[in-house]
């Protein structure tokens, strides 16, 4: 009796063990999940996309993905090829591919101070991922023709996307605005100023790249 009670809190401590590692990861999973399907939404917006309202959000998103993340991530690797997949992990155009590059680049253009003495060295940083190698090096030759923030306030926040035409084999003219900000309309939203700006995007070795960027100052 006492070898068959011994045999059953062993059972019984390894299957308690399992069970919290189990929900462990799944709380690790809902997570990291939900930053980035926060991340998208931003991006989403920003674009002046409509976003839905989350369907299974707060307990009973958080016990649903505790519980069935193997089933979720399965999914998402079968259908994005990847372990937390978005709406913006899985565009159905090549339009959805243009605005993404457009949006991230817009974002970065702040992160790249114009007066610094290591400008070249940011936006090789910063841009190297998605602006060409032809148009990079221009920038860097000549910074006077390279955007990125020139003052500490206004600030360019994001590119406001207008309009995306094709132009030519694997090449869209983008058409928009970039929004420049202070602390006042990051508060209150608005622009401060809005420059009107031309973007060539071109596919490059399978990648979607910025070859040409005007801005009408």
């Amino acid at each position: 009796m006492k070898n068959l009670t011994k045999i059953v809190r062993k059972i019984s401590i390894t299957l308690a063990f399992f069970v919290v590692l189990y929900l462990g990861i799944g709380l690790a999973f809902h997570m990291k999940w939900k930053s980035e399907l926060a991340t998208c939404r931003e991006i989403r917006r920003a674009q002046g996309e409509f976003v839905e309202p989350e369907v299974f959000g707060g307990i009973l998103g958080l016990v649903f993905d505790v519980t069935n993340w193997p089933i979720y991530s399965w999914a998402n690797i079968y259908h994005d090829g990847t372990l937390f997949a978005t709406p913006c992990t899985h565009p159905e155009t090549e339009k959805d591919d243009i605005r993404n590059v457009v949006w991230e680049f817009g974002r970065k253009l702040q992160t790249v101070s114009l007066l610094s003495p290591n400008v070249a060295q940011e936006m090789e940083e910063h841009y190297s991922d998605i602006v060409s190698s032809d148009l990079l090096e221009q920038w860097e030759n000549d910074t006077s023709m390279a955007p990125g923030r020139m003052t500490s306030s206004p600030w360019p926040d994001h590119i406001e996307i207008k309009d995306i035409s094709k132009n030519g084999l694997n090449k869209y003219l983008v058409t928009g605005f970039v929004v420049e900000v202070t602390s006042m309309e990051k508060v209150n939203g608005g622009a401060a100023t809005q420059i009107p700006v031309q973007i060539v995007v071109q596919k490059n070795q399978g990648d979607w790249l910025i070859a040409e960027y005007t801005e009408e100052r």
